[in-house]
């Protein structure tokens, strides 16, 4: 074979290779493989900070009898999740528990309890990373605080409410 035809068809092969190694628009390979940008800390940044101002957050010990009789009735512990395995990367998930109120000081506990069991569940199942990005409670209802944190947010998602007063 003649050496320019080799050649040739040497550098068409590079090529051709080079060009099938980066991910096009329609190639399932991740085309950014940096997770965070500075608008997504940034982001990340005002949320944490208009959390402070827009929720209060209370202990149930600290809490007077009027300010538990006050209250609507249910509590609601709340925790912004990061979820990762190899295949998805689902960023600002909210994990919701909410229980009834019935007066008793563990009650945020028992809530936040619910969190942990399915953070575990999550992590033991579906994800191989779960981390928490922000951690909140308070008193009312949980589909309240998902507005309230949805409002400061847009990119937050819900994952799921769930029924801290069921075993």
């Amino acid at each position: 074979m003649h050496p320019l035809i080799r050649i040739s068809f040497a550098l068409f092969l590079l090529c051709f290779a080079a060009l099938n190694s980066f991910a096009g628009p329609t190639s399932v390979r991740p085309v950014n493989t940096i997770p965070f940008n500075l608008k997504h800390i940034e982001k990340l940044d005002s949320f944490l900070r208009a959390r402070v101002s827009v929720i209060s957050v209370k202990k149930e010990s600290e809490l007077s009898a009027e300010e538990v009789s006050a209250s609507s009735g249910r509590i609601c512990s709340c925790q912004v999740l990061n979820l990762e395995s190899s295949n998805y990367d689902h960023r600002y998930m909210v994990l919701l528990a909410e229980k009834k109120n019935d007066g008793s000081g563990a009650a945020f506990e028992i809530a936040k309890n619910r969190i942990q069991k399915e953070k575990k569940h999550l992590k033991q199942m579906f994800y191989d990373k779960v981390k928490v990005v922000a951690e909140m409670h308070g008193t009312g209802s949980c589909k309240a605080m998902f507005y309230q944190l949805r409002t400061a947010n847009s990119n937050l998602q819900l994952y799921e409410i769930l029924n801290a007063d069921i075993n």
